[in-house]
């Protein structure tokens, strides 16, 4: 097993998930969040969206532990700008600079909607590239946004156009149930959603395996608990150094083993 592709790929979950017309949140809103493997604090995370004049800006920060540094080390910025279109705000721009183990991605976004494409630059090699723009259509980050507009059905699917890595990702959302969670910031009535990801991209929100978002069953839609299961992390079996932190009932519940949480302990919202 290489440690830079599996071991504490479980140290970091990104937070963000999900058209012109899209209309704000709470704003300013800012959402702190613990993210634990197996019952253990790996990192923490702030989701933040605030305004700037007729645009509004969402910022997504996720830090691992400094105990995880010679393991794993997760340091990601992502920020997507909205412009406001009619009623409502569609994207403008998204950059990622992404650390996480060896990996480090660094590239930006753009929409131009007088020629209709979105437009891509590696800010590593400078290499640049363009899609068709087809629209509703978000980013990574923005895409939750957007997803906490949309009126959600159980039983029902919604379907979310995802831009990244040079390409259009349409990502089918099943809203599964409803449910009642305790978390550290309180006791929440929420809809349970689970978009499919099985596309392939960079960072771990795009990591194969089951995504599932617990939602402030409310207008607001806060998201509160987000669940990623990484399949086949340990398919060659638990690497020694990470024996030791886990006891023998875990190490034995391999979907536990795979699962990281990110829960809701605060903020303003």
């Amino acid at each position: 097993m290489k440690k830079s592709a599996y071991t504490l790929l479980l140290l970091l979950f990104i937070l963000c998930a999900a058209s012109p017309g899209a209309h704000a949140t709470s704003i300013p809103e800012t959402l702190n969040y613990q993210l634990t493997w197996t019952g253990v604090k790996i990192g923490t995370s702030t989701l933040s969206t605030s305004s700037a004049g007729s645009s509004v800006e969402i910022t997504s920060r996720v830090k691992s532990e400094a105990w995880s540094a010679p393991f794993y080390k997760v340091d990601d910025l992502e920020t997507s700008k909205l412009e406001r279109v009619g009623k409502g705000f569609a994207l403008h721009s998204y950059k990622m600079k992404l650390r996480e183990g060896r990996n480090d991605w660094y590239r930006a976004a753009s929409v131009n909607r007088k020629s209709k494409r979105f437009e891509f630059v590696n800010l590593r090699s400078f290499e640049k590239s363009s899609a068709k723009l087809v629209e509703p259509a978000w980013d990574p980050v923005s895409s939750l946004f957007y997803l906490r507009q949309l009126p959600l059905t159980v039983g029902r699917s919604v379907e979310v156009n995802v831009l990244d890595k040079g390409k259009l990702n349409r990502v089918k959302v099943s809203v599964l149930r409803r449910e009642t969670v305790q978390t550290p910031a309180g006791t929440f009535k929420t809809i349970v959603i689970s978009p499919n990801m099985d596309i392939e991209s960079e960072g771990l929100f795009y990591a194969r395996g089951p995504l599932t978002i617990w939602l402030t069953d409310d207008a607001r839609k806060v998201p509160v608990i987000i669940e990623k299961r990484i399949s086949d992390l340990f398919r060659e079996g638990i690497p020694g150094y990470l024996q030791q932190f886990t006891p023998e009932s875990v190490r034995n519940n391999i979907p536990k083993m795979e699962t990281i949480r990110a829960v809701l302990v605060g903020g303003n919202y």
